[in-house]
């Protein structure tokens, strides 16, 4: 039989184990934070090592610890079960690491507790036991042997052993928290390794046999039991000698914090009230005496529920079972004061907690009354117009997006909405200033409510623009009767003032669920409906209409991609020739202008260039052409092709620009162009603007060589007058006339008097617009010999006309 040898341990193993046991116990007591002290409740155990630095500290040990109980039974020379040495380095591990978890527990504790002390010490040596127990079993489980005595020494020892080390853990750690450092914890720190190195060394002792050899017989047995119990002495000796400079320190603490509380208590601004556990008031501050005084009450020994209105005192009774369930909680409360104001008190309330025990609640008492009604009238201006006191933009839109909620939360089925704008405002307003038009807007409201259904709601959205939501309106005769109220209700000029301002109300109409499901889609449906009342006279009212409303975003397509779209390459030039119908030969070309657009494709000169004209941008893009144009002509030189002269457009809006001359000629000069195949041409409508200017301008091309040809004569500013005195080549009979040529007897001789005319003043005539063969034949009747039309070609690309024609030379 093997027996334990306390004369022939392994002593390198031995004493390795109390360095790693005296490594993790220096870890353990300098380099854990100390807990905070004072009055507050301690700390749970949940949180005991919750910050990243004590995790390393309690891993630290644990690993220290675990290396000792690992090294002792090595040191023991008796021969262990190899098959379990990895389960028993992770148990020791996990169980080390237990007992620390505890041991950091108390010694954090802000102040001592007995039952935390003793709970702490027994679970920390309760897991020692268990761990290094079953370790020895599994260890050495062929040489056990079952000796009670020695197993009960042996747990009387470690619990002790443990009492005495919480002990001097706890009393070190509060020292260091105080900055107060005795020369006893070195000691106690080794006497402290000692022992955790010796409870594994106890616990084989109490369960293996012990050889009979040893020079003290069979007390050796009890060797380690002996030592341990010195071990056990000696810590429990080590003195306190710092515990009058702690007690001084904590007593000066205390007074500190005591003296920090009443000045917070007294010197609050806000009413401080102290309640005692049956939720009465123990203790007022001064600002609480104020509070009392003014609600007219006493408030000692008072409950808040008996200071508040009828109204709030459920709220308040729930408020206090909240608190005395050791819960914080706000409240906001009413209460009158003794001049019957009524007063609007925020409170808010915490638990007085005593070693985890409720003893009462304060309150803090602020009066919000005016601060509420501040709130009141910010919320009032932020959903109300301050103008008319109708609801404004954001209570309509919010109203509006309740109504188009979930089904489950929508208030009606079917709705209405008609957004109204206010004709000719902008007129009022700039004439008789702001605090007129302020006048009239009111007026117009009041106008407005006065045709506005009982169930209707009515907002202000701004300026002069109104919206109404009639619930429950689906029938199109009933709309229109609404949308005809709010149109005749402006028929008639009415009186602001002393003078009487004529407005008319253009109306747009959309339905839900019909145009639009969201509020946003409802709103702008009803806008770009009155927009089109607006476009089209004003004065009345019109639906939603998703065709018109497709063209007016192509149209905001068109107006956002129109100014790069001769930086992103899309304009393009087509060429449509002009033919001298006696020889078939073409005797130029016109230059047209296509828009390649990404999204909608060749977009038709008809839909764009009143954009352009609007905007302004049609100034640089028939620069563009005309540079292009020329350019063009250019090329056709350098390859060698014979060339006719090209015509290009110039609308009103660029004519009357002041620099027009000088950007044409610029352009001419740095081209280097023949001004001979430069043929521009303008409409009739310019005319009606600055004739004058028009004339100049007209005379300084002509000097310059330039020709220039009135383009769909006979639609527009027709005038004898005036045609005699321009300086013009040529005139385009429009294709108006053309189209009906051959059946309409009205436009044939309408046609036949533009053609005697010009030949009377000695202008050249081209036919635009020619189509069939009758008509070639009918204009050479009338002696008109130059035509444009689809008979001969269609515009088409520049590479295509060359395809298809051989210019002849000018010369030919």
């Amino acid at each position: 039989m093997t027996y334990l040898e306390p004369s022939q341990l392994h002593w390198p193993l031995l004493i390795l184990a109390v360095l790693s046991s005296l490594l993790g116990t220096a870890v353990i007591t300098f380099g854990m934070v100390p807990g905070k002290s004072g009055s507050a409740p301690a700390p749970r155990s949940r949180k005991v090592i919750a910050s990243p630095s004590m995790h390393l500290i309690v891993w630290t040990g644990a690993v220290a610890f675990s290396l000792s109980h690992i090294l002792v039974p090595l040191s023991l020379n008796v021969p262990t079960a190899t098959s379990y040495y990895i389960f028993h380095v992770l148990f020791t591990l996990a169980g080390c690491y237990a007992a620390m978890h505890f041991g950091v527990w108390y010694a954090r504790l802000p102040r001592s507790r007995s039952h935390s002390y003793w709970t702490a010490s027994f679970a920390m040596g309760a897991i020692i036991l268990i761990f290094d127990y079953i370790n020895t079993l599994f260890l050495f489980r062929s040489y056990i042997v079952f000796q009670p005595l020695m197993l009960l020494m042996t747990v009387v020892i470690v619990l002790s052993l443990c009492l005495c080390v919480l002990r001097l853990l706890a009393t070190s750690n509060r020292n260091r928290e105080l900055k107060l450092y005795s020369v006893a914890t070195i000691p106690g720190v080794l006497l402290v390794a000692l022992a955790l190195t010796g409870f594994p060394m106890l616990t084989a002792f109490s369960v293996l046999p012990v050889g009979q050899g040893a020079a003290m017989g069979g007390l050796s047995v009890l060797v380690p039991h002996l030592v341990m119990m010195f071990i056990a002495i000696g810590i429990f000796m080590i003195p306190d000698t710092m515990s009058v400079s702690r007690q001084l320190q904590q007593n000066q603490r205390l007074m500190e914090a005591e003296q920090h509380y009443m000045s917070l208590f007294e010197h609050n601004p806000d009413s401080v009230l102290a309640f005692d556990a049956q939720g009465h008031v123990s203790m007022l501050n001064h600002q609480g005496e104020l509070l009392s005084r003014r609600l007219g009450k006493p408030l000692l020994s008072s409950p808040l529920v008996d200071l508040v209105e009828p109204g709030s005192r459920a709220a308040a009774e729930a408020h206090y079972r909240q608190v005395l369930q050791g819960k914080s909680a706000v409240i906001d409360v009413e209460a009158k004061a003794a001049d019957g104001t009524l007063l609007t008190l925020c409170v808010t309330s915490l638990p007085i907690m005593v070693e985890g025990v409720l003893r009462g609640a304060y309150s803090i008492i602020k009066d919000i009354t005016s601060a509420k009604k501040d709130q009141e009238t910010i919320l009032q201006l932020a959903y109300q117009d301050e103008l008319t006191g109708m609801s404004n933009r954001r209570s309509f839109q919010n109203f509006l997006s309740s109504c188009t909620a979930e089904e489950a939360n929508r208030p009606f089925e079917a709705f209405t909405v008609f957004f109204i704008d206010m004709d000719r405002f902008k007129r009022v307003n700039d004439l008789f200033g702001h605090a007129f038009g302020d006048e009239v807007i009111k007026t117009a409201a009041r106008k407005l409510q006065s045709c506005l259904p009982p169930e209707g709601t009515i907002a202000r959205m701004g300026g002069d623009e109104f919206t109404v939501l009639v619930p429950e309106l689906s029938a199109k005769e009933d709309i229109e009767a609404v949308g005809r109220r709010f149109v005749e209700e402006f028929v008639q000029p009415f009186h602001v003032g002393h003078l009487t301002v004529k407005l008319s109300a253009s109306v747009g109409i959309a339905r839900y669920p019909e145009d639009g499901t969201d509020a946003d889609a409802l709103i702008k449906r009803a806008d770009a409906a009155m927009y089109d009342a607006k476009q089209n006279g004003s004065s009345q009212y019109r639906f939603y209409d998703a065709q018109r409303d497709q063209s007016s975003i192509e149209q905001i397509t068109l107006e956002n991609d129109l100014e790069g779209s001769i930086a992103r390459q899309e304009m393009q030039l087509y060429y449509q020739p002009k033919m001298d119908m006696r020889t078939g030969e073409m005797i130029g070309v016109e230059a047209l202008l296509r828009w390649n657009h990404p999204q909608l494709g060749m977009v038709s000169p008809a839909r764009f260039i009143p954009v352009a004209e609007k905007s302004g941008y049609i100034v640089p893009l028939e620069l563009w052409v005309l540079r292009t144009a020329m350019s063009q002509v250019k090329q056709w030189e350098a390859e060698g092709l014979s060339v006719v002269p090209v015509a290009v457009n110039i609308s009103q809006v660029h004519l009357m620009k002041p620099t027009i001359f000088e950007s044409i000629m610029d352009t001419i000069t740095e081209l280097q162009f023949d001004t001979d195949l430069l043929e521009l041409e303008i409409t009739e409508s310019a005319m009606m603007y600055n004739e004058e200017h028009v004339i100049h301008i007209l005379n300084d091309l002509r000097k310059a060589g330039i020709a220039v040809s009135m383009d769909d004569f006979g639609t527009g500013y027709s005038s004898l007058s005036y045609l005699q005195s321009l300086p013009i080549e040529c005139l385009k009979i429009d294709r108006s006339f053309i189209n009906k040529l051959t059946t309409d007897k009205d436009s044939r001789a309408i046609a036949e008097m533009i053609i005697s005319m010009a030949r009377q003043l000695n202008l050249s005539i081209v036919a635009e617009g020619v189509e069939t063969e009758d008509q070639v034949g009918l204009l050479k009747e009338m002696n008109c010999f130059n035509a444009q039309g689809y008979f001969y070609s269609k515009p088409m690309p520049p590479e295509e006309l060359v395809h298809q024609f051989a210019p002849p030379s000018r010369a030919s």
